[in-house]
């Protein structure tokens, strides 16, 4: 975990040096707390040796904290400015730093490949390396592969981080680093427990969150040691990474401990609970270092007195130290729900939470389903947007409330499709799921558009110094960009707009998606993503590159309700039944199930009724927007009109003054 940064000032190697220590003690204190140095991976199997059982926690801490240090170097030669495109001295400095880090995240790495496989087998680790284990381990066993994975691309990161020496390249580089830590995240939930595809998104989301939050503190911090010029601009920076990281490994770790603990009891009476308790503390104090940060160290740095920001900045990175001990220790510690659930049922594991009730219309409002990627996506679009909607405010500038009530709404159907009954019996029900692909495509989209998000943001955010890009410049370039023109052209928005459908259910895609949830969870972000460029086209308010006139945008939309209509009608004559396999295999547990091929039939009616109203809808608000276009244009040319008028007026009066002049001159009456 020990990075050798190039000339590190004394006082960095101390404070480096001291939060090694602290994340070593926190990690051996909760380890003997928690029973994580004892316990066998296994039980039944032989004992892989005190090596193996305190040595797999220090090395997986080890590989941690040196994927954190060399992720938010990268992102340290991201955010600093680069001249033209290329970077400055500061930022290769932090690559070449970043370099040394990456070799320790891949031995570090390495050793936690070796002793998982010690673990796995309950074999000293000199046995476990004998014979066909390794190489098994290494080709067939998902942990295997993963960690094979992140020390080979740890290795790429070395001489790449060295040969790095623009902004474009910096930024790839740093999506290279966030990727390598995905693998072992994936991987690291059992597939057999409830809902353990919610505890594997919100377990990726909360090591990347936290990476990037532990390693740019401290690559700020050692750009802070060194003196850097634009240490404030990077702190204010960083501080605003800061805040959404803490916000998404505070949301990730509520879902991921909902599906690991049963009640809040357990908080205080299992060991796993104290752990967890000990961590919400760090991050409560993590918390308050942030807000002390914004309120004061911030502009204290402004004012040239970089001091106290060192010295607080040095007391966060000792608690996120001991926060990295406890998530370490945490992993090793046996979870109140186990993550195997002994003698699961087929039809459970293929839908991975436990059989629904028989269906009712009120479970559909009652039930509740933890999926982490979109309860944290819908809790990160409602604060973004309001926390814009605040700063203009606090500026002195008005947004349309009716566009905030649009943007809310909408997030509030995605949440609704997504989080609750309607997701719980998608799973299970053709009809249900119809339902929930209607409006992810056909009534969440229009009320995002109608929200502006886009316009929001190019309000909200300030501009980059010149000479530099910032999330606004980005945000005009991708919306001028040639790709957004093509998605955005009508042909090809309607395109996708009716043809995702027809391929999606009508070949074995559907299948494939409802077997897997990442294949589910793709399929719904693909139906609101397609849905969303459609809308933008036909009646968005975002600017577009370009946009068809009003009476096309009309022709559009009954060209989209008569498709719908057909892949209603399509659904609805099939003698085919869509997913059947899957369908059965889920009868033949769940006893409450409607006949497939009626559920089908009622899916189709269900859609072709569902497109009519939010048809009509959509043409009523393009002509309320045509109505309003004729409107502005008429205003616009009154005053150009009167601007005229006023010209021409003055232009005749000052004619006749100089006509007056020189009839005077000339003594002409």
């Amino acid at each position: 975990m020990t990075v050798n940064t190039p000339a590190a000032p004394p006082a960095t190697s101390r404070w480096g040096a001291a939060a090694v220590a602290i994340a070593l003690l926190a990690l051996l204190a909760a380890l003997a707390i928690g029973g994580g140095g004892t316990a066998l991976a296994v039980p039944g199997l032989g004992d892989p040796g005190e090596l193996t059982r305190w040595g797999l926690p220090v090395a997986r801490l080890v590989m941690n904290g040196a994927a954190a240090v060399t992720v938010g170097l990268i992102g340290l030669a991201v955010i600093l400015p680069a001249h033209k495109g290329e970077l400055g001295r500061d930022a290769l400095r932090a690559l070449r730093g970043a370099s040394w880090s990456a070799l320790v995240w891949a031995l570090g790495t390495a050793g936690v490949h070796l002793l998982t496989l010690s673990d796995l087998i309950g074999q000293p680790i000199q046995q476990a390396l004998g014979g066909e284990g390794f190489r098994s381990y290494t080709a067939s066993v998902a942990q295997g592969q993963a960690y094979a994975a992140v020390v080979v691309l740890a290795l790429a990161l070395i001489p790449a981080a060295r040969l790095t020496l623009g902004h474009g390249g910096a930024i790839a580089l740093l999506c290279l680093a966030l990727a390598t830590m995905a693998p072992p995240a994936l991987v690291g939930h059992s597939s057999s427990g409830d809902y353990h595809h919610s505890a594997t998104t919100s377990i990726l989301i909360h090591v990347v969150a936290m990476a990037l939050w532990v390693g740019g503190l401290v690559a700020v911090s050692w750009y802070a040691g060194e003196r850097g010029r634009e240490l404030p601009r990077v702190a204010r920076a960083f501080s605003a990474v800061a805040l959404g990281c803490f916000f998404l490994v505070a949301s990730s770790g509520v879902l991921n401990a909902w599906v690991r603990m049963s009640s809040i009891s357990e908080l205080f009476t299992t060991e796993y609970g104290l752990l967890l308790l000990g961590k919400v503390v760090a991050l409560v104090a993590l918390g308050f270092f942030g807000h002390t940060h914004r309120q004061r160290t911030l502009r204290q740095l402004d004012s040239g007195q970089p001091r106290t920001f060192r010295r607080l900045a040095a007391g966060e990175i000792l608690v996120m130290a001991v926060a990295l001990g406890l998530a370490v220790a945490l992993s090793r510690t046996e979870p109140p729900v186990p993550d195997e659930i002994p003698g699961i049922s087929r039809v459970r594991e293929l839908l991975g939470f436990p059989i629904p009730p028989e269906f009712t219309a009120s479970r559909l409002v009652t039930e509740f389903y933890p999926d982490a990627l979109f309860a944290i996506g819908c809790l990160a679009a409602v604060l973004l947007y309001l926390g814009a909607v605040i700063r203009l405010r606090r500026r002195g500038d008005r947004w349309p409330v009716g566009r905030s009530i649009a943007w809310l709404s909408g997030v509030a159907t995605v949440a609704f499709v997504e989080l609750s009954g309607v997701m719980t019996y998608s799973m299970t029900m053709l009809s249900v799921h119809m339902v929930q692909h209607m409006t992810l495509m056909m009534v969440s989209p229009v009320l995002l558009v109608l929200g502006g998000p886009i316009t929001l943001a190019l309000r909200a955010i300030k501009p980059a110094r010149r000479g530099e890009t910032g999330i606004r410049e980005l945000l005009i370039a991708g919306v001028q960009s040639r790709v957004a023109q093509v998605l955005t052209h009508p042909v090809v928005a309607l395109s996708l707009f009716i043809s995702g459908s027809f391929m999606m259910y009508f070949s074995g895609l559907f299948e494939a998606a409802m077997r897997n949830h990442t294949g589910h969870m793709l399929m719904s972000l693909h139906f609101l993503t397609v849905g969303y460029i459609f809308y933008t086209m036909l009646i968005g308010i975002d600017p577009l590159p370009k946009r068809p006139p009003f009476p096309a945008r009309i022709v559009l939309q009954f060209l989209a309700m008569v498709f719908h209509a057909l892949f209603g009608l399509a659904i609805m004559e099939s003698s085919r039944l869509i997913a059947g396999s899957y369908y059965r295999e889920l009868g033949e547990e769940i006893g409450w199930l409607p006949d497939p091929l009626s559920d089908q039939v009622l899916a189709g009616q269900l859609t072709w009724a569902f497109g009519e109203l939010p048809a009509l809808v959509i043409i009523g608000i393009i002509f309320v927007q045509w109505y309003r276009s004729d409107e502005r244009d008429a205003r616009r040319f009154d005053r150009k009109e009167s601007k005229a008028e006023a010209e021409r007026l003055a232009y005749n009066e000052y004619l006749q003054s100089l006509d007056e002049r020189s009839k005077r001159r000339s003594g002409t009456p």
